[in-house]
């Protein structure tokens, strides 16, 4: 396991009432990317090329000294069912990006992000003291758009076949 950084706080995992969010391990890697990798799943992504290992290990490497940026993994009765990210984090502002999120292919349908969309809002308003969270998503993604509407994100701007979302926490 890589250490994290000075700069990152070492966050204990964060549970709601079917999930938990724990920081990612160098472990991880490996089953993340295949994860990424699948068509299905770059397809929702800016950057919907294959990474290749070497890229995704460098990511991480640089990931470990942000203190701006936080992957979790999304376990399910201690077995990693996906992931979900907070980043960009300003707290002058007191506002950050949330995104990254997948599921594994083998847990898909069974309600994971929708609960773990729950928790890292949960935990950007209590560990982080944020106040305000906006993503990114496809316009073509419905499936995702009605996920965050159902918590509270509304359309803020449309541009280039990209949605921005936005949720005030307060």
């Amino acid at each position: 396991m890589v250490e994290l950084a000075p700069s990152k706080l070492t966050l204990a995992p964060f549970q709601g009432l079917g999930v938990t969010l724990r920081l990612i391990v160098e472990s991880d890697l490996q089953t993340t990317l295949q994860w990424r990798n699948r068509d299905d799943a770059r397809r929702w992504f800016k950057t919907s090329a294959p990474l290749a290992w070497a890229d995704h290990h460098a990511w991480f490497q640089k990931y470990g000294a942000r203190a701006d940026d936080y992957l979790f993994i999304v376990e399910a009765q201690g077995v990693a069912v996906g992931q979900a990210s907070v980043y960009q984090i300003n707290p002058s502002t007191q506002s950050a990006e949330v995104g990254r999120f997948l599921v594994s292919p083998e847990h898909s349908g069974r309600g994971y992000i929708d609960e773990a969309c729950a928790v890292l809002i949960t935990l950007c308003k209590e560990q982080f003291k944020l106040n305000y969270l906006f993503l990114e998503v496809f316009e073509e993604n419905q499936r995702a758009i009605k996920l965050y509407k159902h918590h509270g994100f509304v359309q803020e701007q449309s541009q280039g076949g990209l949605l921005r979302m936005g949720l005030h926490l307060d």
